[in-house]
């Protein structure tokens, strides 16, 4: 089997990124019980509105997946409105030659990533704090659409690559055993988007490379 990666971008045309006038955006650890039922609320909302769009996504997934280190949450005037976890010092060997240069590895969940404009807000500050941690890119990993999660993980995959990220094919074996789809955004540093959201008051760097 062939290790050479292909890269997918979709077609789709890209809404341009509106910055905001006069809202003030923070990004903040979810590390607090206030902020995990904020979790729980914004995911029960994204499951329903998701499923009147015919796509079923688990809520409890995600406040799982927002427990774990590197949690961090969008907060748009003081209302949470879309999540990420940074994940510290992960195996990214199964990347092959993707993984080798120094990036950054992000988990979200379609529960939690919020509306299109969020993701949007997500992912320019992902390419902005990469490349302010000397990094050459950010990572990402779906789940192989297959089986039962099929309609989720497309669902996902879709959302991604309409905002800019670049799906790896084929798709590979995690360390944890399942298929998944690599995408990858390259960093680059926005000098809007300090201004427009405050960084987390984190140490972590997230900062990973393969061997």
């Amino acid at each position: 089997m062939s290790t050479t990666s292909t890269a997918v971008e979709c077609d789709r045309p890209r809404p341009p990124w509106k910055g905001p006038a006069e809202t003030a955006y923070e990004m903040l650890p979810i590390d607090s019980d206030a902020a995990h039922a904020a979790v729980a609320a914004l995911a029960e909302d994204r499951v329903h509105l998701l499923a009147s769009q015919g796509v079923t996504v688990s809520a409890s997934r995600a406040t799982a997946l927002l427990r774990e280190p590197g949690a961090l949450g969008l907060y748009e005037d003081g209302l949470l409105v879309g999540c990420l976890v940074l994940r510290t010092g992960p195996d990214v060997r199964h990347w092959a030659a993707d993984g080798h240069d120094a990036g950054l590895l992000v988990a979200l969940d379609p529960a939690t990533v919020g509306t299109t404009q969020v993701g949007r807000l997500l992912t320019l500050w992902l390419a902005d704090h990469a490349a302010r941690k000397q990094l050459s890119w950010v990572w990402c990993e779906v789940p192989s659409p297959s089986g039962s999660t099929a309609g989720t993980s497309q669902w996902l995959l879709t959302y991604l690559c309409d905002l800019g990220w670049e799906a790896r094919y084929p798709a590979v074996r995690s360390p944890a055993g399942g298929r998944v789809v690599r995408l990858r955004l390259r960093a680059e540093a926005r000098a809007a988007m300090a201004a427009a959201i405050s960084g987390p008051h984190t140490g972590a760097t997230a900062a990973v490379s393969a061997p």
